[in-house]
């Protein structure tokens, strides 16, 4: 499944800043609460200052998700994974998280959502999970 939006196109010739998350879950049991809060997310990053588009594509026999949100700034970014619901998404995630989850940032131009690109960023992720 994939879910795409297109909240506010940055203007043309400019580049944007790209976040890129790959969400596994370890068990099935915690994933109703995981998308419960994902969709608040997603209402919380359409309304968001500076959003561009916010994208989430899942994969729920294997338990994974994927998400690509695009800022105008960096500066707007920052400020929604500090808002809720998001900040309590990051703290309920150590529970949730299976082994492989990491995020990539990146600057580049605003477009379509690629999800071919996205996945390529992940392999290389700017930040990778690690349980304590």
């Amino acid at each position: 499944m994939k879910l795409g939006a297109i909240v506010a196109p940055a203007p043309q010739g400019t580049n944007v800043e790209w976040t890129a998350t790959i969400l596994p879950i370890r068990r099935y049991r915690d994933i109703p609460a995981f998308l419960s809060l994902s969709m608040k997310i997603a209402k919380q990053a359409k309304r968001a200052k500076g959003s561009v588009r916010y994208a989430l594509k899942t994969d729920m026999p294997k338990k994974r998700f994927w998400t690509v949100s695009v800022w105008q700034d960096r500066a707007s970014m920052r400020a929604f994974v500090q808002a809720e619901p998001h900040a309590t998404a990051v703290k309920k995630f150590a529970g949730w998280a299976a082994d492989g989850a990491a995020f990539a940032e990146w600057t580049g131009p605003d477009k379509k959502v690629d999800w071919k690109e996205v996945l390529e960023k992940l392999e290389k992720p700017t930040f990778r999970f690690q349980k304590k």
